[in-house]
């Protein structure tokens, strides 16, 4: 007796609580709903028959390019109300990537390309650093696709919330501040340059902006 395929429910897909992409703001979630009403799923390879235009995944068929074993599998259908007419595979070296035929007219084409480009949330930096510091293979490192210097910025990155500290003669309990990470490295390049200059070991982040002002109001008299 063939036996029955297990059936996966909306429930079962979890939600990665370290997926480093933001989340989608409120106003956002019913015109991406929408997106994906019209358009259908964008993310994959979508061909326009139409104009025999890509509609999404450039990138990914520049890539295929270069393989030797690239074809193009895909079972016919009645046009539906997103425009599909094909769905099937790109099999490439024997890996399968989704691909999707749709008929669109040149206008919803130009819209749908817009929305494929348009729909990625934003990163959510300490996320992404964090996940990239718990990686220790460096050959996984190299295929997340962050280039080299923002691989090394990222991995270096310290999360840790910064002391509040009290600024120069006041009494206030404290000020703080929040920088990004180039601005914290010249803070960092200020601070190591100000100690050499000022022979000061120990230079709070406060003391050097009070020295850094200093020195450009001096200059600027």
């Amino acid at each position: 007796m063939k036996k029955k395929p297990a059936e996966t429910t909306i429930e079962d897909l979890t939600p990665n609580p370290r997926n480093p992409r933001v989340a989608w703001k409120a106003e956002q979630i019913e015109p991406f709903k929408a997106s994906l009403r019209r358009f259908g799923d964008l993310g994959g390879i979508v061909r326009n028959l139409t104009t025999g235009q890509l509609v999404g995944g450039h990138k990914r068929v520049e890539v295929f390019r270069a393989s030797t074993d690239v074809r193009v599998v895909k079972t016919t259908q009645a046009k539906d109300e997103q425009g599909t007419v094909a769905l099937g595979y790109v099999i490439v070296d024997g890996d399968r990537f989704a691909y999707r035929e749709v008929e669109w007219a040149p206008e919803i084409e130009a819209a749908a390309n817009l929305a494929a480009n348009r729909w990625g949330a934003e990163w959510a930096w300490q996320l992404v650093s964090e996940t990239l510091q718990g990686i220790s293979d460096p050959s996984l490192l190299e295929l997340t696709g962050f280039p080299a210097h923002e691989l090394e910025n990222l991995l270096a990155a310290d999360w840790t919330p910064p002391a509040r500290e009290a600024l120069p003669d006041d009494g206030a309990p404290g000020h703080l501040v929040k920088l990004s990470n180039e601005q914290h490295a010249l803070l960092q390049q200020c601070k190591e340059r100000l100690a050499l200059r000022y022979e000061e070991d120990g230079l709070t982040d406060a003391r050097v902006v009070a020295l850094v002002c200093t020195e450009f109001l001096n200059h600027a008299s």
